[in-house]
């Protein structure tokens, strides 16, 4: 269970270090792990991409996804998807789906990564921050337990995908 946010008042500066290295650890594991489950995701969709058509251009679409970011790989999927199932489609709007929550982890994974990280003890929080401190500097806060969903939700979209290339080969 997450510990509320409110600190508490009989906290001693080596309990409050603790906890600061505590969450620190924990924090650095679960970042860890989403890049872990960020690549894994990468790499399918990469497969995905180059065994379209059966494979039959295995070798060619290998060589052209290779050097691909992320964000290019599923615009080619897209562009894949809308030209092989019928639009309305329940196979269609899965894949869409998909895609669309790829893009939305895509962009918090972004943020994640580019971002300076730091640990805010006293309210539980994980602290993630963009850019230099200026007028545009953006501040973004996590509980551990906010992390672990993310992942969760990274494993998740990586079995989806697996089920979509089963279920609907492009």
């Amino acid at each position: 269970m997450e510990p509320n946010s409110t600190p508490d008042p009989v906290e001693t500066a080596g309990q409050l270090s603790a906890r600061r290295e505590a969450m620190q650890a924990e924090a650095a594991l679960l970042l860890g792990q989403m890049l872990f489950a960020f690549s894994s995701i990468d790499v399918n969709l990469g497969l995905c991409l180059a065994w379209l058509d059966n494979g039959t251009k295995l070798e060619t679409l290998s060589k052209s996804i290779e050097g691909q970011s992320i964000h290019a790989k599923l615009e080619m999927l897209s562009t894949r998807v809308a030209e092989r199932l019928p639009a309305g489609s329940k196979c269609r709007a899965a894949y869409e789906r998909w895609i669309e929550r790829v893009h939305a982890a895509r962009a918090q994974r972004n943020q994640m990564v580019h971002g300076r990280w730091g640990v805010e003890a006293h309210r539980h929080k994980v602290v993630n921050v963009i850019r230099l401190p200026s007028g545009t500097q953006q501040c973004f806060e996590y509980s551990l337990a906010e992390l672990a969903a993310f992942n969760k939700e990274l494993c998740a979209l990586e079995r989806e995908l697996a089920r979509l290339r089963t279920r609907r080969p492009l």
